[in-house]
């Protein structure tokens, strides 16, 4: 992997989103894991596409 700061980058998007869900009673877990997988995919495919 060229890029292991995005791994991790992703990694802890998703345990702050775990960490937001249940830390929060009054959250909305529909939304914050929404907002989590269209970060995580933006950072993948920036992140870990092949090199030109």
């Amino acid at each position: 992997m060229k890029y292991p700061w995005i791994a991790i980058t992703i990694v802890v998007i998703w345990f702050m989103a775990t960490f937001t869900i249940l830390s929060r009673g009054e959250s909305n877990p529909e939304y914050i894991l929404a907002v989590s997988l269209i970060a995580s995919a933006i950072l993948g495919v920036w992140g870990f596409r092949r090199p030109k």
